[in-house]
């Protein structure tokens, strides 16, 4: 009897309540058709909003994957929890898994849809880097705007009013709207707006369950190990390839 596949999904921020948030929307995503771990980064912020804690969840992705992995049975695929992917790239050469994060799943989602899109989220510095990823993904003429609604009140209904108002004035066909910190409201924002609302966060987590549903043979040349890297942790040492530290006796000492 074949086994279940097995979905790690990362948390890059250090807030196990987002956490929790995510792994009930994965669980009710995948209805039992797979195992779920969900992990929290071990260090870093609890919410990331610069481009700082974004470089930091990057590595914190990468040691969370890291121990996971090392401790446990290895997943078939990897969910990237955050609309921004921190270290996606990195994580997906580390691991030689496909890697599924909420940002590059719902863009590509929306650009194969007819028409443009608005994406949408929850901060300044996390649209801009939105945007960099967008002409990276060469999706440019596929979204018409990428907005903030950090001016806008908490309630659904003005988020979703902003976004209806934005996507009209842009022309858009519908809205992209993500970030982990608006799981627990956006069922209530795509009933209330006035415009189709795409949910990324659930696009990813089905992307992710197909994948591995349908697992592919890993590469056959794992990347090539640090030359010498210092102060990781053991597990991340262990998933690069690197010898297990080991104590060094210091010149002259005892």
């Amino acid at each position: 009897m074949r086994r279940q596949p097995r979905l790690l999904v990362i948390n890059p921020n250090t807030s196990t309540g987002v956490s929790q948030v995510i792994d009930a929307l994965v669980r009710e995503e995948v209805a039992g058709a797979a195992e779920v771990q969900t992990v929290t980064a071990s260090f870093g912020f609890s919410y990331i909003s610069t481009r700082v804690a974004v470089s930091i969840a990057a590595h914190a992705v990468l040691d969370a994957a890291a121990k996971a992995i090392g401790e446990g049975a290895r997943p078939d695929a990897i969910v990237l929890a955050c609309f921004g992917d921190p270290g996606r790239e990195a994580l997906a050469e580390m691991t030689r898994l496909p890697v599924i994060g909420f940002a590059e799943a719902g863009l590509l989602a929306a650009a194969a849809m007819p028409g443009t899109s608005l994406v949408s989220t929850n901060g300044m510095v996390w649209c801009e880097m939105l945007g960099e990823l967008v002409l990276k993904l060469g999706l440019g003429d596929k979204i018409a705007g990428i907005r903030s609604i950090e001016s806008v009140a908490d309630d659904a209904r003005s988020i979703a009013s902003f976004l209806a108002m934005e996507a009209k004035a842009l022309g858009a066909e519908r809205v992209v709207l993500g970030g982990a910190g608006l799981i627990p409201v956006l069922a209530e924002v795509i009933a209330a707006a006035e415009v189709p609302v795409v949910d990324p966060h659930r696009i990813a987590i089905g992307k992710a369950l197909r994948l591995a549903a349908d697992p592919q043979p890993a590469a056959a040349d794992a990347p090539a190990p640090a030359t010498e890297t210092f102060g990781l942790s053991p597990f991340l040492k262990q998933a690069l390839g690197q010898p297990a530290p080991q104590l060094q006796r210091r010149s002259g000492g005892s």
